[in-house]
């Protein structure tokens, strides 16, 4: 995928280089300078075989790992004082929360009970006696 897409890129500036001399303009030597270093990717590309991208893929992996590893662990010795710290208030909190919240759960519970009596009583009403 990779390939035919620079594949791709390099046939655009080839087109593109070749119209650029058709008109009789000389390409700016930025544009040499790109078409220049697409081209050597190319190249080193074609080079490189699948193993061996693979082993630089992996070697630069490892490297990043190596690299953020330390700054990790930092990082989460930063956080365990402030996740016990949050623990110990969120904790009572929810048992005031909870404390409050039960009697309105229960009133709750006791109206729908009532509601659903009622209605049950209604359609009972309703129906003809069988």
């Amino acid at each position: 995928m990779k390939f035919s897409l620079i594949a791709v890129l390099v046939v655009a500036l080839a087109i593109g280089s070749e119209s650029v001399s058709l008109v009789k303009r000389d390409a700016p030597a930025e544009l040499d300078k790109i078409a220049k270093y697409f081209q050597d990717l190319v190249d080193s590309l074609k080079n490189v075989e699948g193993p061996e991208l693979a082993n630089k893929a992996s070697a630069y992996l490892e490297q990043s790992r190596a690299q953020f590893q330390p700054m990790v662990e930092k990082l989460q010795e930063q956080l365990k004082p402030l996740s016990s710290n949050i623990e110990e208030h969120i904790k009572p909190l929810a048992a005031s929360v909870q404390a409050q919240v039960a009697p309105l759960a229960g009133m709750v519970q006791t109206h729908v009970e009532d509601v659903l009596k009622f209605v049950a009583d209604k359609t009972k009403a309703i129906l003809p006696p069988q």
